[in-house]
């Protein structure tokens, strides 16, 4: 929905394919740019977008829907914290446009949010106050990235005649914003018949607003301070906006069409976008260790490394040698130089299959390769190739370990993000929905999935799931002591002292609860422990597993053969942690640990 009373944001993709071919066209590529457009949607379309607005929650305004505008936004690509975001382009006509450039909040929830502008359509017979103005503003409130009241509100602008931020009640909440309302008659500029250029500087002291009729003309209009709240990543989005009838900025009704004129449109030539170079160098040649969280510029050493970087924003320079760079998905975007064909990457925790999947992703974007893997329904991520050719990139570069599928269930429409029980009683669950999410509620259910990935709850030991086999990216949570099925190689661990035992394919075991055993397989194991969960129990199978989240009170016991032969053991450090090897084939990586962290949980065990 927009924020409008009778307006919404409409993709290709969304609804079935006959409702594709109804819509109107709303973004089109033209000799001067791209055109962003709202329309009026075709009476036979707009049952079916009702009805998807209905099973997305929306329904209490569905029945007012007559309309649709356009949007682009990186929210399933890229998210940055700080840089400098600047936008050329011209201003529809008409009361009821409301175009605007923006940032927003990554994560769940609102605000923080920075507007490089937002602008009024003048009107088209007689004028209106807001005629030539366009607003640059930002949002903020107390909560932190988890919606914690931690951050503090209390700052003010000293660059503003009132230093003061606005409040504005939005239910029980205080939402905050300095604002200011700019004249194209004091810019000396025309926002309607002639493209200029809006442009924001965001840095960790400050956020200053330019405007000019180039590039090179661009001034200082406005600056504030950066607000605790406006130190997280935000993604970034340039939206026409249309209000028809009940919003607080609509045209008479006899000059809606000459509003929707496709010609008048919101049309931008260029969208330009920089990040700040994270200040923090970490030269491995020097001994520093990649893994951190903090934003880096990480150089490898001459020779052959093993790069695995925290969950910063990173840039990865590489110099030479056979590099292995081990990425784990996480909030912030990679960003890797002088890849070549004696690299590889290892995609940890990514939504894809396998490497053939992997590669069917990547996307030439000017001279470098992208590699997106969508958000999970917030914090997208993506990984960049500087300087390379999709088609330089071959399968086996793209080494995805560990799978985990976005969590759909959060973010798409429709009862697949509610969980599905046993209403009936019948003991059977399937779901006529893709990308499920089954609850036992406790009692012994067979659960059948979708060709999806699917998220399994079980709480009873009667309970069965049957999946596709080979996917490996359903996910099962589990209250109760729990093997998993063949197919299913990731599953967390919900009830104090149970144990959840691995597949025999490489698997995923995550606990969020105390004194939880986690018994590996055969294949390649990844013990993840969240910080919350205490004296976690790790019982290492075969294959070379890994470790993360290992605290003081955790217990690791090795397979017997392994501690037989424990003379001859080979423990090294790394820049990412310690790595053992118990025998040929056979190793454990501590991310993050060291030697005397490992012995305490060994004896522990043992």
């Amino acid at each position: 929905m927009t924020n409008a009373a009778e307006a919404v944001f409409l993709d290709t993709g969304i609804l079935a394919p006959e409702a594709d071919a109804l819509l109107p066209p709303l973004r089109v590529l033209t000799d001067d740019g791209l055109s962003l457009r709202s329309a009026r949607l075709p009476d036979a379309l707009l049952p079916m977008v009702r009805e998807y607005m209905q099973a997305n929650g929306q329904g209490n305004r569905a029945d007012k829907v007559k309309y649709g505008t356009a949007r682009i936004t990186t929210a399933q690509t890229w998210s940055q914290t700080y840089g400098y975001f600047e936008i050329e382009a011209r201003m529809p006509r008409g009361k009821g446009r409301w175009p605007a450039f923006w940032m927003t909040f990554a994560g769940n929830g609102w605000p923080p949010e920075i507007d490089v502008f937002e602008a009024y359509g003048a009107g088209l017979d007689s004028p209106t106050p807001k005629d030539g103005t366009f607003n640059t503003a930002v949002f903020f409130d107390a909560l932190d990235a988890d919606g914690n009241p931690t951050q503090s509100v209390d700052v003010e602008n000293p660059f503003a005649a009132d230093p003061a931020p606005r409040l504005k009640k939005q239910g029980k909440r205080d939402i905050f914003k300095f604002t200011q309302l700019n004249n194209q008659t004091d810019l000396d500029a025309n926002i309607y018949d002639e493209f200029n250029v809006y442009a924001a500087l965001w840095t960790p002291e400050e956020i200053t607003f330019y405007f000019g009729k180039t590039r090179e003309t661009l001034k200082e209009i406005f600056k504030t301070p950066t607000p605790d709240d406006l130190k997280l990543p935000m993604v970034i989005i340039a939206n026409d906006q249309f209000t028809a009838r009940g919003g607080f900025w609509s045209p008479r009704p006899e000059a809606i069409d000459r509003v929707l004129d496709p010609e008048n449109d919101f049309r931008i030539r260029r969208i330009t976008v920089r990040a700040l170079e994270p200040e923090t160098i970490l030269s491995m040649a020097d001994g520093d260790s990649p893994y951190s969280d903090a934003d880096s510029v990480i150089l490898d050493t001459p020779g052959d490394d093993v790069i695995a970087p925290g969950g910063g924003f990173d840039i990865i320079r590489l110099s030479g040698g056979s590099n292995e760079i081990r990425l784990s998905r996480g909030r912030a975007q990679k960003i890797i130089e002088g890849f070549d064909a004696d690299d590889v990457i290892e995609l940890e925790g990514y939504p894809f299959t396998d490497s053939e999947d992997a590669l069917t992703r990547l996307t030439q974007v000017g001279p470098d390769v992208w590699l997106p893997s969508g958000s999970d329904p917030s914090w997208p991520h993506t990984v960049i190739l500087r300087d390379l050719q999709v088609e330089d990139v071959r399968p086996e570069q793209l080494r995805v370990r560990w799978s985990e599928a976005l969590h759909s269930w959060h973010g798409e429409a429709g009862d697949s993000k509610r969980p599905q029980i046993d209403a009936d009683g019948d003991g059977l669950l399937e779901s006529p929905f893709q990308g499920a999410w089954f609850n036992d509620k406790g009692k012994p259910v067979r659960m059948i999935g979708t060709e999806a990935p699917d998220r399994f709850m079980i709480g009873n030991p009667g309970s069965t799931i049957e999946v596709a086999a080979g996917r490996g990216l359903d996910q099962v949570e589990t209250w109760i002591p729990y093997s998993l099925p063949r197919d299913i190689t990731y599953a967390i661990a919900r009830r104090p002292g149970l144990e959840l035992r691995a597949s025999a394919s490489d698997t995923r075991l995550e606990t969020r609860a105390d004194r939880v055993t986690l018994s590996g397989g055969t294949g390649d194991d990844l013990y993840v422990i969240a910080p919350e969960a205490a004296r976690t129990r790790l019982r290492l199978g075969g294959g070379n597993d890994r470790i993360r989240g290992l605290k003081s009170g955790d217990v690791i016991e090795v397979l017997p053969a392994d501690l037989a032969w424990r003379s001859k053991w080979q423990l090294t450090t790394l820049p990412h942690g310690l790595e053992v090897r118990f025998a040929e084939g056979r190793s454990l990586l501590i991310e993050g640990g060291t030697e005397a962290a490992f012995l305490d949980a060994l004896e522990a065990g043992n």
